[in-house]
């Protein structure tokens, strides 16, 4: 019998919800001491997971069981300590059960310190825009009552008097391990409030002007039917038992600095962990979700804001934790921030100042780059595991392949897990965030790899290095010296990585003396840096503008490339000397301009207009959704309108989408590549 036999047999409807309410009542724990009358009752006990209280724990149990399993795995690649926040799916628990307890047994290891729950998901009923709590007091499950940190809720929407966001509390150099003041004094008050004659949050209320989460709202009509957050309060009730309080919050229509910032208010210290609820892409036949679901955990892995809602159901959500990953834990200065400029970011650039924050669609780049530097300063994220609901509840672990399909045309629910660990301590911002020696090596966020179930995707990655071309303009001047300049870059490369690893080399020369040597890789470059082992892809990072020097870019993204490529475990030293190194230094993409001078403006102008086998192609459409295909892939597509109809696919856009308004910005490039074979 299938795991997902097993688990379907215990998700049956034993009793209707709302008996379900009644039965959790009777199971009081103390915890209902603190109830004040206003309890959640659940919604989708009986159909998301088994109503009856024995069967839920044993289905739980047994999940958690092969969650732990999974984590003894893992656990050799893993950071150490618990993790401040995980991504954690959230269909019924005979579908992603499995992937959502290899997260919360990773959340065990902190089951005698953490005391808190800060649970965001996405709304499925009633939409809102904000994010928003409910006025309960207590939420109730079949395992129990759970009450709501309500006063944390209160302080979050400037309703009482102290900050308490995160950026406050580690300005203060408060790690919550001691007193119980400011945050944890929400925790250990949960459901009461500070003054007992406070008003109480009524349906409708909204964040006060300068209030630490300006997005925050009160919405019991969107909590009322919404599985999200419900689904994931079971496990934590398990994980770490009767002493926990939560925070329940649904992300509707909201930017990711919105998102962000309720975070940071909620953010806390080791007492607190974030649950974001998501699931990835829905009823695509399971061939084509894989293919989706591994680029869209390439994204998050990347920090690739912003995820789109069709991508992953509760991008929302996860875009407000990349917010906080990308940004850190200062609040965001929305206004700011959003009227940031090209021009200021190159000025920074040229001044050696890395800004704190970039963002707005307009610079996408910008905003992922910006991102990284802030994320490997404080941040670790890993891909803990994935699966979709054809699998039977088996999970692959990161850096492994997936099980065999049972049926390719199957349609199914992709799911993901994601952990986040928060560094103990800071790196001063005089750091050079790109020396290809440290951790913080690299800008990828836009990396053109996915995962091998995609044929167009993995000819992309398998030939990244196959092609080359100038970037933006920095290798003009060196046609003659090609030759050259290709084993300088392949030469910086592999000496980056082989200084990642801590290998001795056979002689005195460093990445930062082949730069000093060569002026030319001062000049600003986009790369893709591409290794393979026994002919095999084995990591695949890059970016497709130039934000900075070649020479910095090539050593970052071969750092990258070895290391950070969710797909795959990290490169080690015995791996190697086994590895090829390939190069590739793309163009500055320009407009396609169409037969009459001007920017193609339709699709059938578009198609016209692309030289098969030359150009590489960027749509970008008016919501900021943007795709790429590396000049390789019309190995594979080499009719224009089925390499249209792809790229459209993978930027998350209707593949028949014909426009004839300018609806879609269209981009070339070119690439010359570089390899060691």
């Amino acid at each position: 019998m299938s795991l997902s036999e097993l688990t379907h047999g215990d998700n049956e409807v034993r009793v209707a919800a709302a008996s379900a309410g009644r039965d959790a009542g009777s199971n009081v724990d103390r915890n209902a001491a603190r109830n004040t009358g206003r309890i959640r009752p659940p919604a989708v006990a009986g159909a998301f997971y088994p109503a009856d209280r024995t069967a839920l724990k044993q289905l739980i149990n047994q999940q958690l069981d092969y969650g732990r399993a999974l984590v003894k795995q893992l656990a050799p690649r893993l950071p150490q300590g618990t993790p401040k926040a995980v991504i954690v799916p959230h269909a019924g628990y005979g579908y992603s059960g499995t992937t959502a307890a290899l997260a919360y047994a990773l959340l065990e290891r902190g089951c005698s310190t953490v005391k808190r729950a800060v649970i965001v998901g996405p709304t499925h009923r009633v939409a809102v825009r904000g994010v928003a709590c409910s006025t309960a007091d207590v939420w109730s499950t079949p395992l129990g009552v759970i009450p709501v940190d309500v006063e944390s809720e209160r302080k979050a929407m400037g309703l009482s008097g102290r900050d308490i966001s995160g950026a406050a509390r580690m300005r203060g150099g408060d790690q919550c391990g001691g007193d119980h003041d400011g945050m944890s004094a929400g925790v250990d008050g949960a459901g009461q409030h500070d003054n007992p004659h406070a008003e109480p949050l009524r349906s409708g209320m909204r964040a006060r002007s300068g209030a630490p989460a300006p997005a925050m709202i009160v919405n019991d009509s969107t909590h009322a039917q919404e599985h999200a957050v419900e689904v994931q309060i079971p496990f934590l009730q398990t994980v770490f038992g009767p002493d926990l309080n939560i925070v329940p919050l649904n992300a509707g229509d909201a930017r990711p600095e919105e998102v962000g910032d309720v975070l940071r208010a909620l953010w806390g210290g080791p007492e607190t962990v974030i649950i974001i609820s998501s699931d990835l892409s829905h009823y695509h036949p399971e061939a084509y979700a894989r293919q989706l679901d591994d680029e869209t955990i390439v994204d998050i892995a990347h920090l690739k804001l912003p995820i789109h809602p069709r991508r992953a159901c509760g991008a929302y959500p996860i875009n407000g934790l990349l917010d906080v990953l990308a940004r850190g834990l200062t609040p965001a200065q929305h206004e700011t921030v959003r009227e940031t400029s090209r021009e200021t970011l190159k000025a920074n650039q040229a001044s050696g100042t890395r800004p704190a924050v970039e963002t707005g669609l307009e610079s996408e780049h910008q905003e992922n780059q910006a991102g990284l530097h802030a994320a490997e300063r404080h941040f670790d994220l890993r891909l803990l595991g994935r699966s979709t609901s054809g699998d039977d509840g088996v999970v692959a672990l990161a850096g492994e392949p997936r099980p065999a399909m049972g049926d390719p045309d199957e349609p199914v629910v992709g799911y993901a897990s994601f952990a986040v660990w928060q560094e103990d301590n800071d790196q001063e911002d005089s750091d050079d965030a790109e020396n290809a020696h440290g951790d913080n090596a690299g800008g990828i966020r836009q990396t053109e790899s996915s995962a091998e179930s995609s044929p167009e995707s993995s000819a992309e990655r398998r030939n990244a290095g196959d092609a080359a071309g100038q970037s933006d303009g920095s290798c003009t001047s060196d046609r003659s010296n090609g030759t050259d300049r290709g084993a300088t870059l392949l030469k910086l490369a592999r000496i980056s990585i082989r200084e990642h690893l801590g290998i001795d080399g056979d002689s005195d020369e460093s990445s930062e003396s082949i730069i000093a040597r060569s002026p030319w890789l001062e000049e600003s470059g986009a790369s893709f840096v591409t290794l393979t082992e026994n002919g095999r892809l084995r990591g695949c990072i890059g970016t497709l503008e130039a934000y900075r020097s070649l020479g910095r870019d090539v050593a970052g993204h071969a750092v990258d490339a070895a290391s950070r490529d969710p797909r795959f475990n990290p490169l080690t030293a015995a791996e190697y000397p086994l590895i090829d190194v390939e190069v590739s230094v793309l163009g500055k993409p320009e407009p396609i301009i169409g037969p009459d001078g001007i920017p193609v403006r339709s699709r059938d102008e578009l198609e016209s207009a692309l030289r098969p086998g030359e150009d590489g192609l960027i749509l970008t459409d008016r919501r900021g959704r943007r795709a790429t295909f590396l000049p390789q892939v019309w190995e594979q597509l080499p009719d224009p309108h089925d390499f249209v109809s792809h790229l459209l696919a993978k930027a998350g856009i209707r593949p028949s989408y014909d426009w004839d308004n300018g609806d879609i910005e269209c981009e070339r490039y070119e690439v010359t590549a570089y390899a060691e074979r």
